[in-house]
C-alpha cells in the first residue's frame, strides 16, 4: 500500500484543477463566472462616476433634457448590468452547489469504495475522509464553493484596485500609501487566522470523529438495551459534553483570532478613512478641485477602501478554503484498487478450488511486527476446514490473505497452483462467498439484499430458491413477507427485523446466491447459543458440500464439521490434523476443548436442576 501523501498545493494550482472539473461537469459556471467578473468591475465605476456627471451638470446648469438624457443612460446601464450580474450569479451559485453536491460528493464516495482494502483499514484514511467530507459539505463555507464564489471577487477586486488607483493617483500618492498600508496590517492580522486553522484542523477533525461516534452509538438501537440496563445515560452524555467541549476550545481559539483581527480592522478603517476625508475636505476649501471631482474622489476613496479591506478579507477565506481543498485533492489522489491487471490468466476453476499458502508472513502497513509468519498449507478442493485460535492469532488477516485484500509480505499464495498475486482481483473476488461475524443487511428490499444488485438485475427466481434452500422461505411466508419487503427500520418505518438466527440464515441465503466455488465463515456465529449455531453450521455442511470451505469459530465443538483443523497461534500453526486427532495429541487444542466442554456441561446440569425444581 503506498502511503498516503498530503497535497500542499498553491491556490493557483487548485483554482486551475477546480476550473478543469467544473468544466467537465458543467461548462455554464465558468462562463456565468467569467460574465459576472466583468459585469462586477463595471459595476463599480458607473457607481462612483454617476455622482460627479451629475453635479458636473447641476453646476453647469445643463438643460433638463441633456441631464435627463445623460443621467437617464447611465443610469439605464447600470440598470442592465445589476440585473445580468444578480441573475447570472444566481445561476452560478445554483450550478457550482450542484456540482459541489453531486459532482465532487459522489467522487469522494467512489474513491471510498474503490480503493485498496488496505486503505480503508488504516486510521488516517478515515481522518483524511472526514476532512475531505467536510471541505465539500460545509454549505457556502465548503472550499469549493469560497473558490468559486471569491476567486471572481478577487479578480474584480484587482481590476478595481488599479482603476481606483489611477483615479485617486490623480490626487495624492499618499493617499493610496496611507490606504494600502492599513490593509497589508489587516492582511498580516487575517494570515493569523489560517495559520490558527491550519494548526487545529487535525485536533478538531479527531473531536468530530470521536463525537460523532459516541452519538452514532446512543441513537444505535443494539446498544439501546445495554445503555438502559447498565445506567450508561450519565456516562455517555458525560463524554458527549467532553468531546464538544473538545471542539468548542477549538472554535474558541479560532474566534479569539477573529475577534482580534475585526478589532484591528475597525480601528484602522477609521484612522485610515478619517485621515483621507479630511485631506479632501481641505482640498476642496483650498480650491484645489471641484464639486464634482469632490465626489468622484469621495466616492473612489470609499470604492478603494472598501475593495482593499474585500481583497484581505476574500484572500483569507480563500487561503481557508485552499486548506480544504488540498485535503479534498489528497483523499481524491488515493488510487482505485486495479481489479483488471494480471501477469497470467486465471486457471480452471470448474472442477473446484486449491488453496496454498507457501511460507507467508504478513506485517500491515507501518508496523514491524508479524502478524502471520512462515505459514504453510494447503486446502484440497472440496475440503472443509476450520481455523481456530485464541484472539490475537491472526484468523482474520489470514482469511483476508486468501481473498487477496492484503498481499503477503513473504512468501506466495496460490490458487490452484497460480500465484495470486499475478492474477487479476476482480477474477479472485469472484471465487469467493464470504460471511462475516459483522453483519451487513442494507436498508434495501430483500431481494436486492440477497443478490446486493439493484431489483432490475435480480434472478428473483433463484432469490427464492437460496431463501428455501436456508430454512428462511418459512418464516418469510407466515410473517408475510414479500422479496419487495424492505429490510431494517433505517428508512421505512416497516422495515424486516431478523433474530440472531434467522440473520445468519440470511446471510447463508446471500452466499448460495452468489454460487462461488469457495466459501469463508469468519465467526458468523459468535452471537448465537450452541443449539443455534449447531443449526446453523449443519446447514452449511448440507448446503455447501461440493465447495472449498474455511471457517473460523471460537467455539471447537463446532469444527467437527469440518476435514481437518488449524490451530494458529502467534501467526504460525501450532497443530492441525481431524478433531479427533487434536483430541488424541492431548495439546492446546485438547486443552481448550476440554475447558469449553467443561462450561457446558456445568450449564446442562444446572438447566436440568432448574427444570426439576419446577
Amino acid at each position: 500500500m503506498e502511503e498516503i501523501r498530503q497535497r500542499n498545493d498553491s491556490i493557483v494550482q487548485n483554482a486551475w484543477f477546480l476550473a478543469k472539473e467544473s468544466w467537465k461537469w458543467d461548462k455554464r459556471i465558468l462562463i456565468f463566472l467569467a460574465v459576472t467578473t466583468l459585469t462586477g468591475t463595471a459595476l463599480p465605476l458607473f457607481g462612483i462616476y454617476l455622482p460627479k456627471v451629475a453635479v458636473d451638470l447641476l453646476l453647469q446648469k445643463a438643460e433638463p433634457m441633456r441631464v435627463l438624457r445623460v443621467l437617464g443612460s447611465m443610469v439605464g446601464c447600470l440598470l442592465i448590468l445589476q440585473g445580468i450580474h444578480g441573475y447570472l450569479s444566481k445561476r452560478a451559485y445554483y450550478h457550482h452547489n450542484e456540482c459541489r453536491n453531486t459532482f465532487f460528493v459522489q467522487r469522494l464516495f467512489l474513491v471510498s469504495l474503490q480503493c485498496s482494502y488496505a486503505y480503508a483499514e488504516d486510521g488516517e484514511f478515515y481522518k483524511l475522509y472526514r476532512r475531505a467530507i467536510n471541505s465539500v459539505r460545509s454549505g457556502d463555507a465548503s472550499g469549493t464553493s469560497v473558490f468559486f464564489d471569491q476567486i471572481p471577487q478577487v479578480i474584480t477586486g484587482v481590476a478595481c484596485f488599479f482603476l481606483y488607483s489611477g483615479i485617486l493617483s490623480k490626487l495624492h500618492v499618499l493617499v493610496i500609501v496611507l490606504l494600502l498600508l492599513s490593509s497589508i496590517i489587516t492582511y498580516f492580522f487575517r494570515r493569523r487566522e489560517n495559520v490558527c486553522y491550519e494548526r487545529t484542523k487535525d485536533d478538531y477533525a479527531a473531536a468530530e470523529k470521536r463525537l460523532f461516534y459516541t452519538i452514532g452509538e446512543c441513537g444505535d438501537k443494539r446498544t439501546g438495551k445495554d445503555i438502559r440496563v447498565y445506567g450508561m445515560k450519565g456516562w455517555l452524555a458525560g463524554q458527549i459534553r467532553r468531546f464538544q467541549g473538545e471542539e468548542r476550545e477549538i472554535l474558541r481559539i479560532r474566534r479569539r483570532k477573529e475577534y482580534e483581527t475585526h478589532l484591528v480592522s475597525c480601528w484602522l478603517n477609521f484612522c485610515r478613512d478619517s485621515l483621507a476625508y479630511a485631506y479632501l475636505i481641505i482640498q476642496v476649501a483650498q480650491g484645489r478641485i471641484g464639486m464634482g471631482d469632490f465626489m468622484l474622489f469621495f466616492g473612489a476613496i470609499t470604492g478603494f477602501s472598501a475593495w482593499v479591506t474585500s481583497l484581505v478579507d476574500q484572500m483569507s477565506m480563500i487561503r481557508t478554503a485552499n486548506i480544504k481543498m488540498n485535503d479534498l485533492r489528497t483523499f481524491l489522489d488515493i488510487p482505485a484498487e486495479d481489479t483488471e491487471c494480471a501477469e497470467c490468466g486465471m486457471p480452471d476453476v470448474s472442477e473446484g478450488v486449491e488453496i496454498e499458502f507457501d511460507h507467508v508472513s504478513f506485517a500491515y502497513p507501518g508496523s514491524g511486527k508479524d502478524v502471520i509468519s512462515d505459514l504453510s498449507f494447503q486446502i484440497g478442493k472440496g475440503e472443509h476446514v476450520a481455523l481456530v485460535g485464541l484472539n490475537g492469532a491472526g484468523k482474520s488477516t489470514l482469511l483476508k490473505l486468501m481473498m487477496g485484500m492484503y498481499a503477503p509480505t513473504r512468501g506466495t499464495i496460490r490458487l490452484n497452483g497460480a500465484d495470486i498475486t499475478k492474477l487479476r482481483k476482480k477474477d479472485i473476488y469472484r471465487l469467493y462467498a464470504a460471511v462475516f461475524q459483522d453483519t451487513m443487511i442494507l436498508p434495501a428490499r430483500i431481494d436486492e439484499n440477497i443478490a446486493l444488485r439493484p431489483a432490475a438485475e435480480v434472478d428473483r427466481k433463484r432469490v427464492e430458491e437460496v431463501l428455501g434452500m436456508s430454512g428462511l422461505d418459512t418464516d418469510f411466508s407466515e410473517r408475510g413477507i414479500r422479496l419487495e419487503s424492505y429490510m431494517t427500520d433505517r428508512l421505512v418505518g416497516d422495515g424486516i427485523g431478523l433474530s440472531g438466527g434467522q440473520e445468519q440464515k440470511f446471510l447463508l441465503a446471500r452466499a448460495l446466491y452468489k454460487d462461488a466455488p469457495v466459501l469463508l465463515l469468519d465467526e458468523p456465529t459468535a452471537a448465537l447459543d450452541p443449539l443455534a449455531e449447531q443449526e446453523v453450521y449443519e446447514s452449511y455442511q448440507k448446503l455447501c458440500r461440493d465447495k472449498t470451505a474455511l471457517f473460523i469459530s471460537h467455539r471447537l465443538a463446532s469444527t467437527q464439521f469440518s476435514n481437518w483443523i488449524m490451530f494458529l497461534q502467534d501467526g504460525h500453526i501450532a497443530e492441525q490434523g481431524s478433531h479427533e486427532e487434536l483430541l488424541a495429541a492431548g495439546g492446546e487444542y485438547c486443552r481448550l476443548y476440554e475447558l469449553q466442554s467443561h462450561y457446558y456441561n456445568l450449564a446442562e446440569q444446572e438447566e436440568v436442576q432448574i427444570d426439576g425444581c419446577e
